[in-house]
């Protein structure tokens, strides 16, 4: 299947999980699948506390996903969240990160649901 022209992140990188996998196919996928059962939550978080001007919960929220992100190579999505995390600690919302690495982190679910 062709990808689509519009695609506008990165599939994800997947390197540091392959390293740290050892070529143990069903670690590979578990990790993926665990990503997957919470990842979706937290990118809920993520948006409901933004929306809802609740800096301490974005803190966490993006504090929570940023090393998941590494490690399931969502990494085009890793520099929005920290700015998110940083400046939910300033009590500032940084509403056009939050919009984009929602869009990122989705757009790397939907990847790696196809893994699995």
């Amino acid at each position: 299947m062709a990808e689509p022209v519009d695609r506008k992140y990165p599939h994800p990188d997947l390197a540091l999980l392959k390293e740290m996998a050892e070529g143990d196919e069903a670690f590979f996928k578990e990790i993926i699948t665990l990503f997957l059962e919470n990842g979706p939550a937290m990118v809920t978080s993520i948006k409901e506390s933004s929306a809802a001007g609740d800096c301490d919960a974005l803190r966490f929220a993006a504090h929570k996903i940023l090393s998941d992100l590494s490690i399931v190579g969502i990494k085009s999505a890793i520099k929005d969240v920290e700015i998110i995390e940083k400046q939910a600690a300033l009590r500032n919302i940084a509403t056009v990160n939050v919009e984009r690495a929602i869009d990122v982190i989705n757009c790397g679910i939907e990847d790696l649901k196809k893994l699995v």
